[in-house]
């Protein structure tokens, strides 16, 4: 172990004017061909307000979510029924949720006989939304459901924009626009309510960056209340704060973000302690699911008519899950301490959180919402960004028609045919993981620190900040 002098003064950058992507991307400078040429003096400082990166993210981000909304016309108009719901790649786990949880009836989300088996924040969500709802199990209760979620994601997905915009910092707030325009948002942001979840943890993250440390673990907590991933961005600030030395306001926000998640979860917790834990005990029920690497065995066998086609029993996914998530944690831990130069909190958080998606029991479609904010702030190119896109448009049609064949084989997607573009999934996933090592590697490479003047924008107090210890690794 030994300790090193910053490459960086701790000292804030000048102010400088933003930089759009068509001066500095060469995939962003081909395709504005189509809409009028590399951007001008309009499109920054400035030009009107409605031009500038932010009102242009957000009004996106809206338009995006309003798309998908409109891609699952199908099932509002005749129900979210099997297997019509796969074949037309319209279905969303919220009305079905919502009819088939107990939710329909009236009930409260820790009630008897109700089964949501979701974190506490999500479930209330859930029950919320559902007041406004006709409590009746029909097709018309569906629809008004589905509408009153949608217009909550909308919100999030907004709220989401404002973020990312915030932790793009000045300089490279076109950035944004990978989020607003991406087929992640359009395919998924409306299939659970993930979105909710994944605005909250990226609001945590850009209070963060403007060094509020307790406002952004009271944000970090609720997330984590709603999906549990946000952990893993509690443990990027924490490796960076070792790194650094910068330990208060890590601990400050580690400190919120436990006061937050006992006060949402205490009381559920010790009132109904059943209903409460659904969602951890769920966790060590369950076999391979959807997306995940380790449901390949079960469709191998699939593809070859094996008389046993159960795949890796269940026991098997969940050593084989935390398994490899501590082992992918310690890389990351290790690579965070020993880079040459200390990485971004966006690039650590990605590669926690791609590990955690990859290497999971199950990496459903609406997950890949956990990265596309910490994609866009890793790894700001759009080539790259393409790739993953036409990966996940690809994977988000196979994996219907796919579960459509199991009840109607007129319409199945062979499994061997599935397989391949969920290894094409992984693997663009890998790709964007295989992007950010390269530029913490060698820091010319990355978009942002080969920005004049920029460190760590979303960093807050890692921002500039000369390292406490680094880790020699022979």
């Amino acid at each position: 172990m030994s300790t090193r002098t910053p490459d960086t003064p701790d000292v804030p950058a000048a102010p400088v004017p933003p930089v759009p992507p068509t001066a500095v991307d060469p995939v962003a400078r081909a395709g504005s061909e189509f809409l009028g040429g590399p951007a001008g003096r309009r499109l920054g400082a400035d030009g009107p307000w409605w031009a500038r990166a932010l009102p242009v993210a957000v009004l996106l981000s809206a338009v995006a979510t309003a798309v998908g909304a409109v891609s699952k016309h199908h099932c509002r108009a005749q129900g979210w029924n099997t297997p019509d719901q796969f074949v037309h790649a319209c279905y969303s786990d919220l009305p079905v949720v919502y009819t088939s949880s107990g939710l329909a009836g009236g009930s409260g989300p820790f009630a008897d006989g109700v089964t949501l088996d979701q974190p506490p924040l999500t479930a209330v969500l859930a029950w919320l939304v559902g007041r406004l709802a006709p409590h009746e199990v029909t097709t018309a209760a569906q629809r008004s459901y589905f509408d009153l979620a949608a217009v909550l994601l909308t919100v999030a997905a907004v709220a989401l924009a404002v973020a990312v915009g915030s932790l793009t910092g000045p300089r490279r707030g076109w950035d944004a626009l990978l989020l607003a325009v991406s087929p992640v948002l359009v395919l998924s942001g409306l299939l659970s309510f993930d979105l909710v979840a994944v605005a909250l943890a990226t609001l945590g993250l850009a209070c963060w960056a403007r060094r509020r440390p307790v406002a952004a673990g009271v944000l970090l907590g609720l997330a984590v209340s709603a999906r549990t991933y946000p952990v893993l961005l509690l443990v990027a600030i924490a490796l960076l704060a070792v790194r650094t030395g910068r330990r208060r306001a890590a601990a400050l926000t580690g400190g919120a973000a436990v006061a937050t998640w006992l006060v949402a979860n205490l009381p559920v917790a010790l009132a109904r302690p059943d209903a409460w834990s659904g969602f951890l005990t769920s966790f060590f029920d369950q076999r391979a699911g959807y997306g995940s690497p380790w449901v390949l065995p079960q469709l191998l066998q699939q593809a070859v008519q094996a008389q046993d086609t159960s795949g890796l029993p269940g026991p098997a996914v969940v050593v084989l899950t935390v398994g490899a998530w501590v082992v992918w944690t310690l890389l990351v831990t290790v690579f965070t301490l020993w880079a040459p130069r200390r990485p971004r909190l966006v690039q650590v958080a990605f590669l926690l959180v791609a590990g955690f998606c990859v290497l999971g029991a199950a990496f459903p479609p609406q997950a890949s919402l956990w990265l596309l904010p910490l994609a866009v702030l890793a790894v700001p190119r759009w080539r790259d960004h393409l790739l993953w896109w036409g990966a996940e448009a690809a994977y988000f049609a196979a994996v219907w028609l796919y579960i459509a064949g199991q009840t109607n084989t007129d319409r199945a997607l062979p499994p061997e045919l599935y397989a391949l573009l969920l290894l094409v999934r992984l693997a663009a996933v890998a790709w964007l993981v295989v992007c950010v090592v390269r530029d913490v590697r060698r820091p010319a490479d990355d978009p942002v620190r080969a920005t004049d003047g920029l460190d760590d924008p979303s960093g807050g107090d890692f921002d500039r900040a000369p390292d406490a210890l680094v880790v020699r690794v022979a």
